[in-house]
């Protein structure tokens, strides 16, 4: 019912131009095709797809073996799935939230943990989406997409550091993104874009399991998919916007680029990428409800590091953020003292942010690369012992 009359309310003035009173304005040059007309997501052949992909990695997992008990047969659950989403009376049982306290930024945020079969949808609804997401997505929009992440990020910053275009920048992030997400200005960008109403139905049945009547659920697979796609109109907006200069249009920023809520631009003139910075704080204020962190301010590149995807950054080095080398260090210490599965695990999850930073006389000192090859080979015996 609530899916109908956004349809009906929202089709007649968002295929051509939106209304004035709508929450989102999309400008001409943002203008698109409408995408994912026949995305199939009702069908069996294509559930069967989805639980296969959510399957990958995750069989060991205590809820997924249990699921597995109760649905031994995965064609006949593929079935069931899709009878539900081409009806639109599928069901899933509450999400248990969980407090977490993030341990290098000290954020207290509210997880929610999903039902293995609303996670099986959410993979199906995130499958159906790609053809918009890969149209609608910005290149530096580096968050959850595969092949970018903060590797990518890194090394364009790098880059864009070394270009004469880039004298000043600024540092926007967004306060508590996914819970702040508009949920009827998402809808109504969703039903701008797809053409599918079965799509469309099974995204607003998922969304609206969240809790609250506003935000997405932070864990949710299809949130950081649709948080990513919110953004894509300010993250088009900031690097089109300009100014006259001698008969001529001059972007205000040279580069951007958006990790998730994280925004960082890139200019050559510091009253430009203030007036840029400003410019995209009332863009996301007044089309998409968000609100920024205040005290951000324009930085001078050689002058000011610039802090962005954990790592911290001047035009000849890069380093990472304080927090996160010491808990680096920390849990490389405590393995070459005692090594077992968990600091092992954990010697592996910061290598890959030592080994991508400034820090080899670090790693020399303190033998990281001998200690992580010790790491890496004691997960590989007990992978080889499970096999």
């Amino acid at each position: 019912m609530m899916m109908a009359k956004i349809r009906s309310s929202s089709t007649a003035c968002t295929r051509s131009r939106p209304a004035p009173g709508n929450a989102v304005t999309i400008p001409d040059s943002l203008n698109m095709k409408t995408r994912c007309k026949h995305t199939h997501v009702g069908s069996q052949w294509f559930m069967r797809e989805a639980i296969d992909h959510y399957l990958k990695g995750k069989r060991n997992r205590h809820d997924v073996k249990r699921w597995l008990e109760r649905n031994p047969g995965l064609d006949a659950a593929a079935l069931r799935l899709a009878e539900g989403i081409q009806t639109g009376r599928i069901r899933f049982q509450p999400i248990r939230y969980f407090n977490r306290v993030e341990p290098i930024s000290g954020k207290h945020r509210v997880i929610g943990r999903e039902s293995v079969e609303q996670q099986i949808c959410d993979h199906a609804a995130v499958i159906a989406l790609q053809p918009l997401i890969k149209a609608r997505l910005g290149r530096w929009q580096t968050a959850t997409i595969k092949g970018r992440g903060i590797i990518d990020s890194k090394r364009a910053i790098e880059r864009w550091l070394h270009d004469k275009r880039s004298r000043y920048f600024a540092k926007l992030d967004v306060i508590h993104y996914y819970p702040s997400i508009d949920r009827p200005t998402l809808m109504r960008m969703l039903d701008h874009d797809i053409g599918d109403a079965t799509l469309l139905r099974l995204i607003w049945i998922l969304i609206s399991t969240h809790r609250g009547t506003n935000g997405l659920n932070i864990g949710s697979y299809l949130s950081q998919t649709l948080g990513n796609y919110y953004l894509a109109g300010a993250y088009h907006y900031a690097l089109g916007e300009w100014k006259p200069r001698r008969g001529k249009r001059v972007r205000l920023a040279s580069h951007v680029l958006f990790y998730m809520d994280d925004m960082m631009l890139l200019g050559r003139d510091k009253r430009d990428v203030r007036m840029c910075a400003h410019r995209l704080e009332s863009y996301l204020d007044q089309m998409l409800h968000l609100k920024v962190h205040e005290g951000w301010d324009v930085g001078r590149v050689g002058a000011d590091q610039l802090d962005m995807v954990g790592f911290r950054f001047t035009p000849n080095r890069t380093t990472l953020r304080p927090e996160l080398f010491l808990r680096a260090r920390r849990a490389f210490k405590r393995a070459d003292k005692s090594m077992c599965r968990t600091r092992a695990l954990r010697c592996s999850s910061y290598y890959g942010w030592l080994k991508n930073s400034d820090n080899i006389r670090f790693r020399r000192r303190n033998h990281i690369d001998r200690i992580q090859r010790r790491a890496s080979r004691m997960l590989s015996k007990r992978k080889e012992r499970k096999q």
